[in-house]
């Protein structure tokens, strides 16, 4: 009851704010940074009371503060924090490359490849297919011929098939779960993204030329090699330095590192750079190949796993439109039935096929089905690339990854406990004892 109270007090509070003034300002920013740090929190304790994933409750916090319910996080100030939910998602991608221990994760590559094989690119062909299928449904194919729509239905069910390292990594930390299934997960879900950037390149190529748009096979291999590989050696490069001021500097080096992904967040994107991948890369180095001992950097980001989940979580569940949702909902609803019914089919047929732990067998398809921070940048590609039809398909991708960032921690979280491997994870100090 008490953080029913503070919830109404905070929304209050930030209500008489913002009738001072409308302007985006650094304060301005400031104070929609303490607000969705305070409100998710507490949003995410009262929806714990009643068995719910606190992500849950951050993205319920965030849906209803953005612009398309309350406003109290209007579009211009969700731009002037993209900042913090990039830097964000460097911190998850670094700790995620982290928690990656390639000696783990060898001797189940069979069943990685096989889920990879089967559930992500079933995924893609199976939802090309029902969107083909459903254009009379979707306004956004009434102009299209049969060769545009089958490749617009490709590039949107490549988009469509993207995983969410980030949902996982904070549904692991919530649930301190470590086993067979959260090493399966996480490596897939990683995997999966960097599959789904690379096909995604390729289509989105085939995608312009079909659509009348100029194409160069040339520049598109070199633009995917950039993207994709040169974010990795940048990552590397990324990971020795922070081993060698780990090794060289004894303390402050979780301050350093949070420096080193605020810097990465701000010049990724304009050198066509994944800030993602190249933290992902930096992680994976220092866990598996770096002589220093990143095990207290690792443990220390974990203290500030708490205010980075609020605010990406948040900042993400403001996108939604729920109007647009509603507007969409039974398509919107097919396409995410059928997304996950082939994932679970998938990764189960691929986990039998290669003899799998059984927990992988029954629940790894839990961890398939969360969207975010791929998804989104997916849709913001797509809008600018494409005009013609950018607009409404992004439409219909936020509304199905809304459905899925609100329903889908709820069924990983249920998989993760079920299996038995939630409070498993040692606590930090136990790799001191």
């Amino acid at each position: 009851m008490i953080e029913v109270l503070l919830l109404a007090a905070i929304v209050g509070l930030m209500e008489a704010a913002r009738s001072f003034s409308t302007e985006v300002t650094a304060g301005g920013a400031a104070l929609a940074f303490g607000y969705l740090l305070l409100v998710a929190y507490f949003t995410g304790r009262v929806v714990s009371r009643f068995g719910l994933p606190r992500l849950t409750g951050y993205l319920i916090a965030g849906v209803l503060s953005g612009p398309f319910v309350l406003g109290l996080v209007d579009l211009h100030i969700t731009s002037a924090l993209t900042v913090i939910s990039n830097a964000a998602t460097c911190i998850l991608g670094l700790t995620a490359g982290g928690e990656l221990d390639l000696k783990r994760v060898r001797p189940v590559m069979r069943t990685l490849a096989a889920i990879t094989v089967y559930a992500v690119f079933g995924t893609v062909v199976v939802l090309t297919l029902l969107l083909f299928a459903m254009r009379p449904l979707l306004p956004l194919f009434a102009e299209m011929t049969t060769a545009q729509s089958l490749v617009v239905c490709t590039l949107i069910a490549v988009a469509l098939a993207a995983q969410s390292p980030a949902v996982v990594m904070a549904l692991l930390a919530e649930t301190k779960s470590d086993g067979p299934l959260s090493r399966m997960i996480l490596a897939t879900v990683v995997v999966a993204d960097l599959v789904v950037v690379i096909v995604y390149s390729l289509v989105a190529a085939v995608t312009g030329s079909v659509m009348g748009g100029p194409v160069d096979v040339t520049e598109t291999i070199l633009s995917i090699g950039w993207e994709l590989f040169g974010s990795m050696i940048f990552g590397v490069v990324i990971g020795i330095v922070i081993g060698r001021f780990i090794k060289a500097v004894r303390n402050g080096a979780a301050m350093f590192t949070l420096m080193v992904c605020v810097v990465v967040a701000e010049i990724g994107g304009r050198i066509h750079l994944d800030p993602l991948v190249v933290m992902l890369a930096a992680g994976v180095w220092l866990k598996n190949f770096s002589r220093a001992d990143a095990g207290a950097l690792f443990h220390g980001f974990e203290a500030a796993e708490l205010p980075v989940f609020l605010v990406f979580f948040s900042l993400a569940g403001s996108k939604l439109d729920l109007v647009q949702l509603w507007a969409a909902v039974i398509p919107v609803a097919i396409i995410a039935v059928v997304r996950a019914a082939v994932m679970f089919f998938g990764s189960r047929f691929a986990a039998r096929r290669t003899s799998a732990d059984p927990a992988v067998t029954r629940y790894a398809w839990a961890g398939l089905v969360p969207q975010a921070g791929l998804s989104l940048a997916l849709v913001v590609v797509i809008q600018s690339s494409f005009p013609s039809f950018g607009q409404p398909a992004a439409v219909l991708l936020l509304s199905v990854v809304g459905v899925n960032q609100l329903v889908a921690p709820v069924l990983l979280r249920i998989s993760l406990v079920r299996s038995g491997e939630a409070n498993k994870r040692a606590p930090p100090n136990a790799m001191h004892v």
